[in-house]
């Protein structure tokens, strides 16, 4: 009995982090056919499959939901960078494990989305930057786990955030075929991985 008392508080946040990703989805969902303005939180609801209780139990506003980070979010993009092959370097990694996300999130238009609610909602601004902060994070994670180093090393750090910098980039090729991705995901790790390498060359 004290063993599943123990395990409730575990249950119930395990639940709650599922619902708040849960509504994250819908709302992005909804947002590949239909303006921010569009969207009701009645809408958001019908596609998440909850009531508009659980949604404000939740997210303070509508737009809150489209700037929603989650722990999953970390370990999703860590598992991402460390399943990518060996032979790639850390940064070359992160890049194209992360590239396909970003150009679906470019397609999509979420990131026109989120520049959107933020323009209309300053107080939103904090809420953006946390989670630009929070990929960050999960970058660097990544990428320490994969050169076995700290994660606040300076290496770590600045692959996490060079990294990041590519793959904003990388959205100006999101209407690209798949060739032309390619080619500028083949640059982007050969510029990042000469750019480290002369680093490291120098410090010794």
């Amino acid at each position: 009995m004290g063993e599943q008392q123990d395990q409730r508080p575990g249950q119930r946040e395990w639940r709650k982090r599922a619902t708040r990703a849960r509504l994250r989805d819908a709302a992005s969902a909804l947002a590949r056919s239909q303006q921010p303005d569009q969207i009701s939180v009645d809408a958001i609801c019908a596609e998440a499959g909850v009531s508009r209780r659980t949604f404000f139990n939740h997210f303070a506003t509508k737009d809150e939901v489209f700037l929603a980070w989650d722990e999953a979010d970390d370990a999703r993009i860590v598992e991402m960078i460390a399943a990518r092959p060996s032979s790639e370097s850390a940064v070359c990694a992160a890049l194209r494990a992360l590239a396909p996300a970003v150009f679906d999130v470019a397609e999509s238009g979420f990131a026109d989305i989120v520049h959107e609610i933020t323009g209309r909602n300053p107080i939103l601004h904090t809420q953006a930057t946390q989670m630009y902060t929070r990929f960050v994070h999960a970058v660097a994670l990544g990428i320490a786990q994969r050169r076995r180093l700290p994660e606040d090393s300076y290496t770590v750090q600045l692959s996490a955030v060079t990294v990041t910098a590519a793959l904003r980039l990388m959205t100006h090729a999101a209407d690209a075929d798949e060739t032309e991705r390619e080619r500028h995901l083949a640059e982007a790790c050969r510029t990042l991985d000469l750019g480290f390498l002369a680093a490291e060359q120098n410090r010794r």
